[in-house]
């Protein structure tokens, strides 16, 4: 894959090559999370975009029923009422689907009576019971005139809306220039040779063109402090709320759940496990309460996640993740300064687990970073493990006109150097005192 980027936030232009894994290196405040963001936002505003536009029409007929019910015949709120409206919401707008993609768009009157005539039987076999003509027939057509309205909206213009609310969520309405916010920001992201194009201005995606369905999902990283919110509803952002349904997904639905996906990993997971049992050596464990524990090898008691050291909770979002099956072929992650809570050593295992990850899943690896020691080791252990022309550097900076980033796959020394001009300030400095 490769991502353009034009006037979109702080970034100015950027083409980057997104296949394997991707290093972005560069001081602070010059873009870097941007990319990751980005990314996320193309994934999970637009997978499956079909069945997103279907749900949330499903959604709207539902409330819709539930509220003309209430108004017109005054029934009282049961389970069996609220499960019959859900089931008949959902064949409403699968027979309306049908009819509209069957009918001539001309003929608007056709398709209304017809869309009449499907609410009325729906609404029959919904309530079982016989009202009030003139109270039917008006219930009948409400519902009827505000589901016409559902459909007149087109799909076109619900995922412009469904992408705008997205970025909008992640960016904090900030999608736009903030050196020029009148201008436009585009995203083009090239996959085989097909495009997924985006353009917004004042924050509104104003056009989305795809000519490649996409399926897998964007992963985002850079809290670990996630792990002390499994439980509890508390307010967090988009890409934290999304790993989060990652990281307990498993216990929220049946023991069959994920099975196929855990045992596919299990077969590419020997080398992985070894590496992540160099810190971690022990069973993740869920009370009663929803509570989280790591059950380590040599210790009685096992530790609250909330007690992890900041650098063992980096780690935990990685073994719950892949033991969960949470990692599938072809997705992207996202890791976002994944080195800042760790020892250098243990900077040292995270990125190996980073290269086997990507050796064995496919995946799509975006990282960025200010360690010289995760960076070698990233480039090490992807010769080690023969993964290396899948690995791309770039440097980003701060030009007058916004952000530049720029692949320095070929001369990564240019990474290490700025890198290494706060040891040369000190250096200088040391060498003024000893000698003043």
């Amino acid at each position: 894959m490769r991502l353009n980027i034009t006037d979109f936030a702080k970034i100015k232009n950027a083409d980057i090559i997104v296949d394997g894994i991707t290093v972005i290196a560069g001081e602070n405040n010059t873009g870097k999370s941007t990319i990751g963001k980005i990314l996320f936002s193309i994934f999970n505003s637009v997978s499956n975009i079909e069945d997103k536009i279907e749900k949330q029409r499903i959604k709207e007929i539902e409330e819709t029923i539930m509220m003309s019910i209430h108004n017109y015949i005054r029934l009282t709120s049961n389970d069996i009422i609220l499960n019959n409206i859900s089931l008949a919401s959902v064949k409403i707008s699968e027979d309306v689907s049908k009819l509209q993609e069957q009918e001539d768009v001309q003929d608007q009157k056709d398709v209304y009576d017809k869309t009449y005539n499907i609410i009325e039987s729906a609404i029959e076999s919904l309530l079982l019971t016989e009202t009030q003509s003139y109270k039917y027939h008006v219930l009948v057509d409400d519902i009827t005139e505000k589901v016409f309205e559902i459909f007149r909206l087109s799909k076109e213009k619900i995922t412009r809306e469904l992408i705008s609310l997205h970025f909008r969520d992640v960016f904090h309405r900030q999608i736009n220039s903030l050196a020029e916010p009148k201008s436009i920001a585009e995203l083009k992201l090239y996959i085989k040779g097909r495009t997924v194009e985006f353009s917004f201005s004042q924050n509104q995606c104003k056009k989305f063109a795809s000519e490649v369905s996409i399926m897998h999902k964007a992963i985002y990283i850079d809290n670990p402090f996630i792990v002390e919110k499994l439980t509890g509803n508390g307010d967090l952002n988009p890409m934290d709320k999304f790993l989060k349904d990652l990281l307990i997904g498993s216990k929220t639905s049946d023991n069959m759940e994920g099975i196929i996906g855990k045992l596919l990993a299990k077969e590419k997971l020997e080398e992985i496990t070894k590496t992540l049992e160099k810190v971690i050596d022990g069973e993740i464990v869920i009370e009663k309460s929803d509570e989280h524990y790591l059950s380590e090898k040599g210790i009685n008691t096992p530790v609250s996640f909330n007690n992890l050291s900041t650098g063992m909770k980096s780690f935990v979002i990685l073994k719950m993740l892949i033991e969960n099956g949470m990692v599938k072929e072809k997705d992207v992650l996202v890791l976002d300064e994944p080195e800042i809570h760790l020892h250098p050593q243990w900077q040292v295992v995270y990125a190996e687990l980073i290269v086997l990850l990507q050796k064995h899943f496919d995946l799509t690896i975006i990282i960025t970073t200010h360690s010289p020691y995760f960076l070698d080791a990233i480039n090490l252990f992807s010769i080690k493990y023969g993964i290396d022309k899948k690995v791309n550097f770039y440097l980003s900076s701060m030009e007058n006109t916004g952000v530049e980033i720029n692949r320095v796959t070929d001369n990564i020394d240019l990474i290490y150097k700025k890198m290494a001009s706060p040891i040369q300030m000190l250096d200088t400095l040391r060498y003024e005192l000893n000698n003043n």
